[in-house]
C-alpha cells in the first residue's frame, strides 16, 4: 500500500507534542491552548485509526495494510510500517484511552507542558511500536519510549526513594542494549533488515542462537512485572497519584507481551521454547503473591495494580500456549481492559482528591456522598472481573479454558489468582459504598461532573458493543 496512513498514526500525536511545546509560557493563557492541542490531536489520531481499521480484511490472518520507507543507502535499508487485526485493537484502545484522559482532566490543574507533551510523545512511540514491521524499526521504537517513560516518572511518580529510579532507568536501558544485540546480530547473519514476522527463520546455530533469543528474553522481560523484576514496576506504580501518569505506566507491561506476541513462541526455535513451561510457572508465582498481597493492601490505587499485573501474566501465558488461535481473543479482551483501567484509574483518583478535602483518612462510605461515582466505579469493577456483558467475558473464558486444557494444575492456580484479586476489588467496593461510615449525606460538589458520568456510560456502552460483536465499529 502506497499511502501514509500508518506514518501519520505515529506523526500525529508526535506533531501534537512539538506544537504543545511551543506554547507561550503564561499560564492563564497556555493552559487552554494545551488542553485544546491534546484533546484534538488524540481525536483526529483515533478517527484515523478507525478509518484504517475499515481498510482492513478482518477474515485475514497476518500483516494486512504495509508501508515501506527507505531509510539508508549505505548498507540498504528499508523500514516497514503494518498493521493486523491485532495491532490495530491496541491502537484504537490506547489512542481511545488518552482521547478519554484527556476528557478527565477537563478543567483540571494537570495539562502542565512537560506533562502533556510527553504524554503525546509517548503516544507517538508507542503507536510506532505496534506498527514497526521489521526488526529494526521494532527495536527504535522499542527503545525511543524510554525516553517520555523516564520523564514522566522521574517528574510526576512521586518517588520517594531514588534507586527505585535509577532501577527503572537501569532496566529500561538493559532491555534496550538486549535487544539492539539481538537486532544487530540477526541483520549481520542476514545481511538484510527482516520483516518481525520472519525472525524465526533465521538458523542460527549453537551459542549464538541462544544468545540472541536469550537477549530478546529478557529485553521483553525487562517491560513486564514477572519476578524477579516486579519490585520496580510495583513501587512505581504504587507512588503515582496523576492518573494520566499511572495510565502511561500501565502500558509498559503492554511494550513486553506484544513484544513476546510477536517474536514468541511461534517463531523461536524449539530449542529455546522448550524452557517456556518454566517461565508459566514463573509467572503463576507472580500472579499469586501479587494477588495475595492485594487482599491485605487497603490502597485502593494498589489493588488496581495487582488487577492490571494479574491481567497482563494471564495473556502473557496464553501467549505460550501451543497455538495460534489465542491471540485474536486476547486482543478483544485487552481492548475492554486498557479501556476498563483507564476509567476506573481516573475515578479512583477522584475518589482520593475528595478524601482530602473531607480530611477522611478512610475511603470506608465515600461513595455514599457520590451517587454517579458510586454507579461507575462499581459498573466497571464488575467488567473488571468478568461481567458478563463485556468482552473480557467470553474472551477470557477461552483462554483460560485453553491454559486449563494445557495443564490443570496451571490452571487452577491462574483462576486462583483471578478470583483473589477479584475478591479484593469487591471487598475494597463494599467498603467504599458501606453508608454506616458515612457520617453526613448532605456534603455537596465531591460527586463526579457531569461530562465525566457521561463518558464512563458512553465507555460502558462500547464495552456492551463489543461483547456482542468484538469489531462493530468496522463497516
Amino acid at each position: 500500500m502506497s499511502s501514509y496512513l500508518l506514518l501519520l498514526i505515529i506523526l500525529i500525536p508526535l506533531t501534537g507534542a512539538f506544537f504543545t511545546l511551543s506554547t507561550k509560557n503564561d499560564k492563564n493563557y497556555s493552559s487552554g491552548n494545551i488542553y485544546n492541542v491534546s484533546i484534538w490531536t488524540m481525536l483526529l489520531n483515533t478517527f484515523l485509526i478507525l478509518y484504517v481499521f475499515s481498510l482492513i480484511d478482518t477474515s485475514k490472518q497476518g500483516i494486512d495494510i504495509v508501508e515501506k520507507y527507505s531509510w539508508l543507502s549505505s548498507p540498504k535499508i528499508d523500514l516497514l510500517l503494518g498493521v493486523d487485526v491485532f495491532s490495530m485493537l491496541l491502537l484504537l484502545s490506547i489512542n481511545l484511552s488518552f482521547f478519554i484522559a484527556e476528557i478527565f482532566i477537563y478543567r483540571k490543574s494537570e495539562r502542565s507542558k512537560t506533562l502533556i507533551a510527553s504524554e503525546l510523545l509517548f503516544v507517538s512511540l508507542i503507536n510506532g511500536y505496534f506498527i514497526a514491521a521489521d526488526i529494526i524499526s521494532f527495536y527504535i521504537f522499542f527503545a525511543a519510549v524510554s525516553i517520555p517513560l523516564i520523564i514522566l516518572i522521574s517528574t510526576y511518580a512521586n518517588i520517594s526513594k531514588k534507586n527505585i529510579l535509577v532501577r527503572f532507568s537501569l532496566y529500561s536501558i538493559i532491555g534496550a542494549l538486549l535487544l539492539m544485540v539481538a537486532t544487530i546480530m540477526i541483520f549481520i547473519h542476514k545481511e538484510n533488515n527482516i520483516p518481525l514476522n520472519m525472525a524465526g527463520n533465521v538458523n542460527m546455530v549453537g551459542a549464538l542462537e541462544y544468545f540472541v533469543w536469550l537477549s530478546i528474553f529478557f529485553a521483553f522481560i525487562s517491560r513486564l512485572p514477572v519476578w524477579p523484576f516486579h519490585y520496580w514496576i510495583s513501587a512505581i506504580s504504587s507512588s503515582i497519584k496523576n492518573p494520566l501518569v499511572f495510565l502511561v505506566s500501565n502500558l509498559i507491561p503492554l511494550m513486553g507481551l506484544y513484544g513476546f506476541i510477536r517474536f514468541w513462541p511461534n517463531t523461536v526455535p524449539k530449542t529455546i521454547a522448550v524452557y517456556a513451561p518454566v517461565f508459566e510457572i514463573i509467572c503463576v508465582i507472580t500472579m499469586i503473591f501479587i494477588a495475595l498481597i492485594s487482599l491485605s493492601n487497603k490502597d485502593m490505587r494498589y489493588k488496581l495494580f495487582a488487577y492490571t499485573t494479574v491481567y497482563y501474566l494471564l495473556y502473557l501465558i496464553g501467549v505460550f500456549m501451543p497455538t495460534n488461535t489465542l491471540k485474536q481473543n486476547i486482543g478483544y479482551s485487552l481492548f475492554s481492559y486498557i479501556i476498563i483501567v483507564t476509567i476506573l484509574s481516573f475515578i479512583i483518583s477522584h475518589i482520593e482528591e475528595q478524601k482530602k478535602k473531607l480530611d477522611i483518612y478512610s475511603s470506608s462510605g465515600i461513595l455514599c456522598y457520590m451517587p454517579k461515582a458510586s454507579k461507575c466505579i462499581s459498573l466497571f469493577i464488575l467488567a473488571s472481573i468478568g461481567l458478563p456483558i463485556t468482552p473480557l467475558f467470553w474472551n477470557n473464558f477461552i483462554i483460560i479454558s485453553e491454559i486449563f486444557n494445557y495443564n490443570l494444575m496451571l490452571g487452577i492456580f491462574v483462576m486462583l489468582s483471578i478470583m483473589i484479586i477479584g475478591i479484593s476489588f469487591l471487598e475494597e467496593l463494599y467498603k467504599q459504598k458501606d453508608k454506616t461510615y458515612a457520617t453526613s449525606s448532605l456534603i455537596q460538589g465531591v460527586d463526579m461532573p457531569n461530562h465525566q458520568f457521561v463518558i464512563c456510560l458512553i465507555c460502558m456502552t462500547i464495552l456492551c458493543l463489543s461483547f456482542f460483536k468484538p469489531l462493530w465499529f468496522v463497516f
